[in-house]
């Protein structure tokens, strides 16, 4: 019966799977998320934490001890057995707003959680465009090398010099170093993407049986993708989150140059004289300057923030303006091939139909090979516009 579970689990894991299925069960499986929800939950205990007062201090001990009489506790008034409590108490704001400074830090592991999620669907959709693509550059390959190893019918009517001719160039195609190695870089990459679902996701995976839908951002307006940049990338959210985290720490600052006073009380205990009760109140003397020198430090430390959220946000735009650049010039080049290929459709029609009429047969298996290698272009230029697209599906935050 166990054994029975292993295989079933086993057949479970290796199963096709879709690209959506694939995304959220790496996001589930992931080790990183598993470890910033760990985040999330420590900086909620500590959110809690900040919102207490310092804990109370307790006191017991015995004054004045006389050398002579050591265990005499009633020689003169000084002597007693007392015990005190002191407490630190917040005179500023300074508990409330260390309280919300941590609520934003666990804002920021939540936007990090985001971020990863949309790394993790960036990565999932990157192994699928290249396994995807590999199995069609198999497939053209094997297509071509199928054409080449079936004997043509018009073989029998050739010259034995035409005949041989032909036979030569079918040889030499099928030696061609560069398919060969083609075929295998295309086998290579689609164990590659299997290592890397598992690496992304812990997920092992049979086959991609699923595509990337191209979006066609090209078509879309720069103002309208820069928006989506602006409200839903997880970079910007972070530098944001930090922001408001840095900003927070410059209020904290400024709440603790107020000190915090300090109440103790006691009740001293004496032999053959009245017992009394003392009271005091401690407040911290700020000589070096040491809370301002701190607040000038927070406020650069929001100062850098800043910076960096401007940083990260010129990156994005520009990262966004490159992408469709490179994309439109992609689909510049990709129509620069389908009409290659529409004339290498017609130039093999035409070295078809002639071949009844002497025409040559070496010819028509030439354009048959431009005819492959444009396929193997083509397909390399819709690699290159499928890797494009799902750059800026990172950008813009989409999982």
């Amino acid at each position: 019966m166990k054994k029975t579970y292993i295989i079933i689990a086993l057949s479970l894991s290796l199963q096709a799977q879709t690209l959506q299925e694939t995304i959220d069960n790496s996001i589930q499986n992931n080790y990183q998320l598993q470890i910033l929800e760990e985040e999330s939950s420590i900086i909620g205990e500590q959110k809690e934490i900040e919102g207490f007062w310092a804990d109370p201090i307790l006191k017991v001990g015995i004054n004045d001890i006389q050398g002579d009489h050591p265990l005499s506790r009633n020689v003169e008034a000084m002597q007693n057995q007392f015990v005190s409590v002191s407490q630190s108490i917040p005179l500023s704001n300074r508990l409330e707003v260390a309280f919300k400074m941590e609520e934003q830090k666990k804002n920021v592991v939540q936007q990090k959680v985001e971020a990863l999620k949309v790394n993790i669907a960036f990565g999932v959709r990157k192994a699928f465009i290249d396994a995807v693509n590999a199995q069609k550059t198999l497939n053209i390959l094997d297509d071509y090398i199928g054409f080449l190893n079936t004997p043509m019918n018009l073989l029998i009517n050739l010259s034995a010099v035409e005949r041989n001719s032909v036979d030569k160039y079918i040889k030499t195609q099928l030696l061609q170093k560069s398919y060969q190695l083609q075929r295998e870089n295309a086998l290579q990459r689609v164990q590659i993407a299997k290592e890397k679902i598992e690496l992304i996701g812990n997920l092992k995976i049979d086959n991609f049986s699923d595509e990337v839908i191209l979006r066609h951002y090209e078509q879309q307006s720069l103002k309208t993708l820069l928006t989506q940049v602006s409200e839903h990338s997880p970079q910007l959210a972070i530098a944001t989150a930090l922001k408001d985290v840095a900003n927070r720490g410059i209020e904290l600052a400024r709440e603790k140059e107020q000190a915090d006073i300090t109440l103790t009380g006691g009740y001293y205990q004496r032999f053959d004289r009245n017992d009394y009760i003392s009271f005091a109140v401690a407040y911290p003397l700020y000589t070096h300057g040491k809370q301002e020198r701190q607040k000038v430090q927070a406020m650069k430390r929001a100062n850098i923030q800043e910076i960096t959220y401007k940083q990260t946000k010129v990156q994005l735009e520009q990262g966004l303006k490159i992408a469709l650049h490179e994309l439109k010039a992609l689909h510049q080049e990709l129509e620069i091939l389908k009409q290659s290929r529409v004339k290498i459709v017609q130039l093999i029609a035409n070295a078809k139909s002639e071949l009844s009429s002497g025409g040559s047969l070496v010819r028509y298996y030439e354009l048959f090979t431009q005819k492959i290698n444009n396929a193997l272009a083509t397909n390399r230029k819709y690699l290159s516009i499928a890797l494009i697209e799902n750059q800026i599906s990172q950008l813009i935050g989409e999982i």
